[in-house]
């Protein structure tokens, strides 16, 4: 396991993408004070940083695979290391370890654009939502925003072991992450009599970062409480981890 985890730390640090994709984040967490004047709700959702972290996290993470599978150097993986799962479980923690940092980056951006006065400033003691301080919204945020994205990553690795064309895996991918909460919407909209099933369903659990955020707003559209989309995200990311395992132990190359 040490060593399919040093090769696949190595391989990340060695891509240019992986340092190039905060520069990313940056630039457009630059942006949300152009859309939003509200200073405390940028500090708290952390300048709008969840949805161009899933970016980045689609870009690199689908590499981990269908690169790999692409360019058929899966095949060296498998020959010197042939336990599959501890190839698959090497990625997961690999690209696990790059969503903290990148979440780490985030939360640290917002300190340093909320001390600059960057959209406004904000007083970090100042009680917002739940009864808490804005500085314990905006970690909660953060860390509710880190479990939604392990979904994704559960996702993208069941997809990536389908798939072998990496194009089509980023932007499959992208597709749901920035449409999935309206497809979810409509069909809870335009099928109620179903709702108790179709609310359950994973593009909803893609909303769960912004109804910690709006919960009024939100709520109306997913039907469910923050907690139970929390429980219904986790659920998912065990169920799409466990059935893309699965899918990679199957495949033959």
């Amino acid at each position: 396991m040490q060593a399919a985890l040093s090769q696949e730390y190595y391989k990340l640090l060695h891509k240019k993408l992986t340092w190039f994709a905060p520069a990313i984040i940056v630039g457009l967490m630059l942006l949300m004070p152009i859309t939003f004047d509200d200073s405390y709700w940028l500090v708290m959702a952390n300048f709008g940083s969840s949805q161009w972290i899933l970016l980045v996290l689609i870009i690199v993470g689908a590499t981990l695979f269908s690169m790999e599978f692409q360019h058929h150097t899966i095949l060296t993986l498998l020959y010197k290391t042939p336990n599959r799962r501890t190839i698959y479980l090497a990625k997961f923690v690999v690209l696990f370890g790059y969503n903290i940092a990148l979440h780490l980056f985030a939360l640290g951006l917002t300190i340093l654009f909320n001390t600059l006065a960057i959209g406004g400033h904000a007083n970090w003691l100042t009680h917002y939502l739940y009864h808490q301080s804005l500085l314990m919204n905006t970690i909660m945020t953060a860390t509710i925003d880190l479990g939604m994205s392990l979904m994704l990553i559960g996702f993208l690795f069941l997809l990536s072991c389908l798939l072998t064309n990496n194009a089509v895996v980023i932007t499959t991918s992208i597709t749901i992450v920035f449409m999935g909460q309206s497809l979810s919407s409509i069909l809870l909209h335009e099928h109620p009599q179903f709702g108790s099933w179709l609310k359950r369903n994973p593009l909803n659990m893609l909303n769960l970062t912004f109804q910690y955020a709006n919960y009024p707003v939100y709520h109306k559209l997913t039907q469910l409480t923050t907690g139970q989309l929390l429980l219904g995200t986790l659920s998912y990311v065990l169920f799409f981890l466990w059935l893309g395992n699965w899918c990679f132990k199957q495949r033959h190359f």
